[in-house]
């Protein structure tokens, strides 16, 4: 290995701080997404919810794959245009969609491969798991809106957990919209 004179040495220094200065110590979240996934899935917990309790008829359900496909095509799209922003994101932004899709992924497996496992509302609490999961990694980085917000969505599947009758998924669907919806709207709001 060559020795290093003083001035490569300063270059070398210099190099590394303006690497630093454009890396992101935190997670850039994308409020909207948050928006829109937060008021899906508290729409779909409470169309289930109004369905089972006879409020809506069955053929209501239908309602559910439009709602989540138009989150995931407003997910895909919205993606698809910040494409080149993502390319040069930090090693811990990569970390966080890794964590995002990992988690959304077995979510998805459990509610349409698992359904026995977990009918009605356990499937809605699963949603809510998720969605507090990526709150929470959110938050562990510095973001206190997003440890706020995920501890929200805990406090509800506990809630939802001892409150009887017909409460569960609206309590369920609550913590979904203030909490990520929540979340987002703040992300939206709040640049830091």
């Amino acid at each position: 290995m060559s020795d290093v004179d003083e001035v490569q040495a300063r270059e070398h220094i210099a190099m590394v701080d303006r690497i630093l200065a454009q890396s992101q110590p935190r997670l850039c979240t994308g409020g909207e997404f948050f928006i829109v996934w937060g008021i899906g899935s508290a729409a779909v917990t409470t169309l289930f919810a109004c369905i089972d309790l006879g409020m809506l008829p069955s053929v209501a359900a239908w309602w559910a794959p439009v709602i989540l496909l138009a989150c995931a095509i407003y997910s895909f799209v919205r993606a698809r245009a910040a494409r080149r922003t993502l390319a040069s994101s930090s090693l811990l932004q990569r970390e966080f969609f890794n964590v995002l899709w990992i988690s959304v992924g077995l979510a998805f497996i459990a509610d349409a491969a698992a359904f026995r496992l977990f009918p009605g509302i356990a499937s809605a609490a699963i949603w809510s798991v998720v969605e507090a999961i990526v709150l929470l990694y959110i938050g562990m980085h510095g973001n206190r809106r997003a440890l706020l917000c995920g501890v929200l969505v805990v406090v509800s599947l506990i809630v939802a957990n001892f409150v009887g009758g017909f409460y569960p998924p609206f309590v369920l669907a609550a913590g979904m919209f203030l909490g990520y919806a929540g979340f987002g709207l703040s992300e939206l709001l709040v640049r830091e």
